[in-house]
């Protein structure tokens, strides 16, 4: 959840502004990821779930990957080649430490071995977490900086993937539907034509609370998600939008999660801004 929300136009410029300021990657991480969260088990299943009906994707992207690597450790099992992006410089730091295997790094091997059960691999014991740790290593081949308000996130000369994921990033930057609408698009451009599209967003959430501060978000729901992928192209039979209940999370904004998979055909999104509105009968820069 580290991309920062600017309101733009249909051309967003792109502005590489980051701040580090009060940002404890560190503590983030021992708060929110030293154990595996309902939230996290339901969205690591979901992308698992995903690629078992996909061919192996042969370069996989997680968007907006914050400092963490349980995304990433769940591509690796079948994508070739791996990349992640971030906007702050620090959370691409943490990774480049771990992915370096400095002792100081974050220990994902908690992610990795509920990964491992849930790919049933019949094995998730030391020796099989080790395996798939180096993997990911060997696989993780860029560590990108960048930014979700660009119409070219990782820049004009970035080819497609086959396969991003984006979990509690777009929606997690903004309160404007139309705002949320625009980032949205500009991670849909990183898509290759025929590629898939995975994403996880807080459902029906107006705020959101991390390490006791609040921050916006579009309140979007199962209608929004559609409409982007609609506008995006994507086959409609290849839709997969689910909304799951966490409960244990009302303390911090949301009740439940979206998660959701587009695939197929991609058009080019409508050069005109699209009218939220018509969708919400609300302003669509709330």
């Amino acid at each position: 959840m580290s991309v920062h929300a600017h309101a733009g136009s249909l051309e967003l410029p792109c502005r590489r502004r980051e701040s580090n300021v009060d940002w404890d990657v560190s503590a983030y991480l021992h708060e929110y990821y030293s154990r595996v969260e309902p939230t996290e088990k339901l969205t690591l299943k979901f992308l698992l779930r995903t690629l078992e009906q996909l061919p192996a994707p042969r370069r996989a992207l997680e968007f907006g990957a914050g400092p963490t690597l349980h995304h990433a450790l769940a591509l690796c099992g079948r994508a070739r080649e791996i990349h992640v992006a971030d906007l702050r410089s620090a959370n691409l730091r943490a990774i480049d430490l771990w992915r370096s295997n400095y002792s100081t790094a974050h220990d994902w091997s908690r992610f990795t071995r509920e990964i491992l059960h849930l790919e049933d691999a019949g094995v998730a014991n030391d020796v099989a977490v080790g395996r798939r740790e180096a993997l990911l290593r060997r696989r993780l081949t860029g560590v990108l900086p960048a930014d979700a308000r660009c119409v070219h996130p990782l820049g004009a000369d970035c080819a497609g993937y086959d396969l991003v994921s984006s979990f509690f990033c777009a929606d997690s930057a903004t309160s404007s539907l139309q705002e949320w609408l625009d980032f949205m698009r500009n991670i849909v451009s990183l898509v290759a034509p025929g590629g898939t599209l995975v994403v996880g967003a807080l459902c029906r959430c107006k705020r959101w609370r991390v390490g006791g501060k609040q921050h916006p978000s579009p309140c979007i729901d199962e209608r929004h998600m559609q409409f982007a992928f609609d506008l995006a192209g994507f086959d409609r039979c290849s839709h997969v939008i689910e909304v799951a209940a966490v409960p244990d999370q009302a303390s911090n904004g949301f009740e439940s999660i979206l998660l959701a998979s587009a695939r197929g055909p991609r058009a080019t999104w409508p050069r005109n801004r699209p009218a939220v509105v018509t969708l919400t009968g609300e302003a669509a820069g709330r």
